[in-house]
């Protein structure tokens, strides 16, 4: 497969013929010069593969920036923007404004994603025209026609979700440019509803032209690192999610599920997962690489998405675990050990003595004007005999007590003190966070500069060995199974969508008193934040917590420790939208919505 990239990347350099700065060449071959040559549609076609792992020369550049690559960069723009990972701190690398809401049209991700991303579009428009006449002649060049489909939606709908308002905010808001033919010279923002309008059906068209070639040949063209009949039907399950078209979700997940791996129930390796994506029966589609891609070579690695999470001989290591998302899973743990697969696989906490010893962190503001939380350290510490751990802050002796409530285990939290204002208020309940078997030194130390506790996370790691290489997942059985959860509880069968929760739960080796029921909600009140928090655990990291939240009217809480504003954010924030690419502004006309 790598050798068909650089012949397809090749193939589309040939034909570059736009100024440096315009965001809308077309970089393929033209639709004649594909009928002239027919087998040509599979190169420009695996090009487009190429555009969301390769890095490119753009604005004038001799050759790629360091680190711009569409799969790192819509991974960081969709993940960081929730309530998953805390960041350490200021850095050069342009995540940071999009992590603090303080985005800026004229940062690398923003308009380099943007520039790809109707690359991706334009290239699958051209070969749609070009691909289109040959129709119902051929298996192989009707799969290809349903590839470009699929990559035209799934373009569109990272645009539409990243650049506008939540869908449930109005169909009629500002969206983005929908460009579904070969003309490049529209530049106006369709509304939210036209684009993923356009995106369904363009999906519907992509399982249309590949079910056949499958079903005669056994599959895709290759590993899950091309797309498929399912990729597109997985994809589509969850537009309609958004959308809130619970019924059509419904039907496209069943249909899904009715051949879905055993594995999908049964549960699989969760450590030996991330180690090759590319071939495993949990993905559906996901970005191929492999120990020949320039990501993967020691002098680019850190630039991979595995860098931020992990420093392991490579690695900045600069995005951890938030302390709430470690809480979430650490409810059934017992003595210190992991019950929940997914979190021993994935989770590295530092210390780890095992000699009966616990750490007590918190939020806290060490300089009054920040907007920031740090985090306070408070170790060496051991539990008292009901369970209570005793600590101090700024010289005085305080209590963390565990929750009286036994579905809320886990929980510590101390009465009559807010840390984060450093004052004493009557009755407040402050959250702290007690780590077992984790003593990191003295009282008050705390790691990377001094402000937070290193959680790092190996979910983009050791693939091949590689730690800091892995096949990014865009899309996954296990989704499935909790869009179907979501799109049952919507069409009134709670039982049934808690027992999708269930299957994940068990996959994830979670014991039988951990399993829901109508009956026994575990200190939950509704079912769908039940499902909201297993969609959080089972799909932490891979973009989609901050939808999930956003897309069910929910406020995103980021009242906890890293470098971003201690503050709730809204469903109807304007923020939520990344500002457009400032090139796109002046070139085009188009105006932000904020």
């Amino acid at each position: 497969m790598k050798k068909i990239f650089a012949i397809a990347l090749a193939t589309l350099a040939l034909s570059v013929s736009s100024c440096e700065m315009d965001f809308y060449s077309s970089d393929s071959m033209t639709p004649n010069q594909l009928k002239e040559n027919p087998s040509s549609a599979i190169y420009t076609t695996d090009g487009i593969y190429a555009l969301f792992k390769e890095k490119l020369a753009y604005k004038g550049q001799s050759g790629g920036e360091s680190g711009n690559y569409y799969v790192r960069h819509y991974f960081q723009l969709s993940e960081l923007r929730g309530d998953n990972v805390t960041v350490s701190g200021m850095s050069e690398d342009p995540f940071t404004y999009a992590y603090t809401y303080k985005d800026i049209p004229t940062q690398k991700n923003i308009y380099y994603t943007w520039w790809i991303a109707y690359k991706i579009i334009n290239v699958a428009n051209t070969n749609i025209s070009a691909i289109i006449p040959t129709e119902g002649n051929d298996q192989l060049s009707d799969h290809l026609l349903g590839e470009n489909y699929f990559f035209r939606a799934i373009a569109h709908f990272h645009m539409v979700t990243l650049f506008a308002q939540p869908y449930v905010c109005g169909r009629d808001n500002p969206g983005v440019v929908l460009r579904v033919g070969t003309d490049a010279s529209e530049t106006k923002r369709s509304t939210v509803g036209e684009i993923y309008d356009q995106v369904v059906k363009d999906l519907k068209a992509a399982i249309k032209y590949m079910d056949g070639y499958e079903a005669a040949n056994g599959g895709n063209r290759g590993n899950k690192g091309y797309v498929s009949a399912d990729a597109a039907r997985a994809l589509l399950s969850r537009v309609y999610l958004y959308m809130e078209n619970w019924s059509d979700c419904l039907t496209v997940c069943n249909e899904l599920m009715a051949h879905a791996p055993s594995s999908v129930t049964t549960g699989y390796d969760y450590a030996d997962y991330p180690t090759h994506t590319y071939n495993h029966e949990e993905t559906i589609w996901c970005v191929a690489h492999d120990t020949s891609d320039e990501i993967a070579q020691p002098d680019h690695a850190e630039a991979s998405i595995a860098s931020m999470y992990l420093h392991d001989v490579k690695g900045w290591g600069e995005h951890y675990w938030s302390e709430i998302l470690i809480d979430l899973f650490q409810r059934y743990d017992v003595d210190g050990v992991h019950a929940d697969k997914r979190f021993a696989s994935y989770f590295i906490m530092p210390g780890d003595k095992k000699d009966g010893k616990v750490m007590v962190t918190l939020p806290y503001k060490d300089e009054p004007t920040n907007d920031f939380c740090s985090t306070y350290v408070a170790s060496g510490l051991t539990k008292n005999a009901d369970g209570s751990v005793d600590f101090k802050f700024s010289g005085k002796t305080y209590k963390a007590v565990p929750s009286a409530d036994p579905d809320r285990r886990g929980e510590y939290y101390v009465t009559g003190y807010d840390f984060v204002q450093q004052k004493a208020v009557d009755g407040y309940q402050s959250r702290v966070f007690v780590r077992p078997n984790c003593d990191t030194g003295k009282e008050g130390i705390r790691n990377n500069g001094g402000k937070y506790v290193i959680y790092y996370n190996t979910k983009f790691s050791y693939q091949d060995g590689n730690p800091m290489l892995t096949s990014p997942v865009f899309l996954r059985w296990g989704e499935v199974v909790l869009n179907r959860a979501e799109a049952r509880y919507h069409t009134s069968d709670v039982a049934g969508a808690l027992e999708d929760v269930n299957i994940i739960r068990r996959r994830a080796g979670l014991p039988a008193t951990a399993m829901f029921s109508e009956t026994d909600m575990h200190g939950y009140t509704d079912a769908l934040d039940v499902i909201l928090d297993e969609r959080r655990m089972e799909l932490c990291f891979e973009g989609h917590r901050m939808f999930d939240v956003y897309r069910n009217r929910k406020s995103l809480d980021r009242r906890y420790v890293g470098y971003h504003p201690y503050e709730v954010i809204p469903y109807t924030d304007l923020r939520i939208a990344l500002l457009l690419p400032e090139d796109e502004i002046n070139t085009t006309g188009m105006t932000q919505i904020r």
